[in-house]
């Protein structure tokens, strides 16, 4: 006798009913869904947080024109390692990597929110909220790559081709003090202090500073850096200054902006990433602190919409469940048996009674043999072979008779035996059951009956 496995099926369940469901059957249930596929902007809403700089009055257009209003126009006049030759280009770079990167990852929400969700079965809200965070870390894998790539193309554009920069940091033009007539400029790159040439190395950078004009005083900015570009040595910068108002005020006052307005400092304890990070590890995460999302459940329940729900469980053996199916078995021998005891019983009466002529009509032909053996021994006959073969053949036919009938007779008393122990076999099995069953509840009371 096995345990079985059964399916239990429910039609159009609930949302509150299927979570009990899920609850009680979580590994066998089963709820195809009758709408396989929907898009996730039906059921998910993506709010990216980004980083405060990009909402800041720092990198604000207000902020940049008024606190660059006084500074020389020709920025030629001022030394090439002072830091107001870059502070505007700065300011509108960071701005634009901010627009750059806030437009990209609403690109890439709004692309992942139109794509169709395909499920052939129901998840349950669990395994719905990790296929949805699965699909948003993606969207936030994916993003970056696009825009860095392209950021990494511009730059290497620039260096390969040898573009000479507006502020003339990274080439500068000569002229030959041997010919005043010519019309051609030649160009050479600028060497930083520790060697590194503009020609070889884009990323050549030291740190920002302000000097003094007329004087060779200076004055270091924390965070920032200059080097070949201003794009290049932004990249290697980190936003520590923004997060000092000294630092913030130490810029408006080099730069001639004289106003008791100043803006709001960054908040580290606002932020996930740390001072000290470059703007270009700000950028591989797209100034994205955080991915907000809300994801409505029951939405996505009610567009699967189940027609049914099923599970499948194997019943344990019991008493009850044993004793019927010993006796539907019972049953079903005793209707066989009675089809089948009639035909035993008729074979073996008609082998008995055939066996009962043949030995009936053996005697006469023994005797009358038996006589002719006589006869023929006192005549001295010579034809006594003839009579010894007619006597074997009818011997061993008898026996032939004899042993087929004994054989039948063994046959069919084995079956009967089989038959007897299939029966007695399953009565013994269940009269165990009730017996151990009755010993367990036994002890189990004496144990109560014990502790109190």
């Amino acid at each position: 006798i096995q345990p079985q496995t059964l399916t239990k099926s429910f039609s159009t369940p609930s949302l509150n009913f299927y979570k009990k469901l899920i609850n009680d059957h979580s590994d066998e249930l089963e709820c195809p869904c009758s709408l396989i596929s929907s898009p996730y902007d039906e059921y998910i809403q993506i709010q990216p947080i980004f980083h405060q700089i990009c909402s800041s009055e720092l990198i604000s257009n207000e902020w940049r024109l008024n606190v660059t209003a006084s500074l020389i126009s020709n920025l030629s006049a001022y030394n090439q390692r002072d830091y107001r030759l870059f502070l505007s280009t700065h300011l509108q770079f960071l701005t634009g990597l901010c627009q750059l990167s806030m437009q990209t990852v609403n690109q890439s929400i709004q692309q992942s929110l139109s794509s169709l969700m395909i499920t052939k079965q129901l998840l349950s809200e669990e395994n719905f909220n990790l296929h949805i965070n699965s699909m948003i870390n993606e969207a936030k894998s994916n993003a970056p790559s696009t825009f860095i790539r392209l950021l990494s193309l511009l730059q290497a554009t620039n260096h390969g081709n040898a573009i000479v920069s507006a502020y003339g940091t990274n080439y500068q033009y000569k002229a030959s003090v041997y010919d005043l007539f010519q019309t051609t400029l030649y160009t050479q790159a600028i060497i930083s202090d520790d060697n590194c040439s503009c020609q070889l190395n884009s990323t050549c950078i030291i740190n920002a500073s302000f000097i003094e004009m007329n004087s060779t005083q200076s004055i270091t900015i924390n965070g920032l850096k200059m080097g070949c570009t201003p794009s290049g040595s932004l990249l290697a910068s980190t936003l520590e200054c923004f997060y000092d108002q000294s630092c913030i005020n130490l810029i408006q006052t080099m730069a001639g902006y004289n106003t008791n307005i100043t803006p709001i400092p960054l908040n580290i304890n606002n932020s996930r990433f740390l001072m000290n990070m470059t703007v270009m590890n700000l950028i591989n995460d797209l100034f994205v602190e955080k991915w907000s999302a809300i994801l409505n459940y029951s939405s996505y329940f009610y567009k699967c919409s189940p027609m049914i729900c099923s599970y499948t469980y194997i019943q344990q053996l019991d008493s009850f469940y044993t004793l019927t199916y010993l006796l539907g078995l019972y049953g079903g021998l005793t209707i066989v048996l009675k089809w089948i005891s009639p035909k035993i019983v008729y074979f073996i009466n008609k082998i008995y009674q055939r066996r009962k002529k043949t030995t009936n009509s053996i005697k006469p032909i023994s005797t009358i043999e038996s006589e002719t053996i006589e006869i023929m021994d006192t005549n001295n006959i010579n034809n006594s072979p003839a009579s010894s073969q007619s006597l074997q053949t009818v011997s061993s036919h008898s026996k032939s008779l004899f042993s087929v009938s004994s054989h039948y007779w063994i046959f069919g008393l084995i079956g009967f035996i089989l038959v007897a122990i299939g029966i007695l076999i399953p009565f013994i099995y269940v009269l165990q059951e009730r017996r151990n069953h009755s010993t367990s509840t036994g002890t189990i009371s004496f144990n109560d009956f014990h502790h109190s």
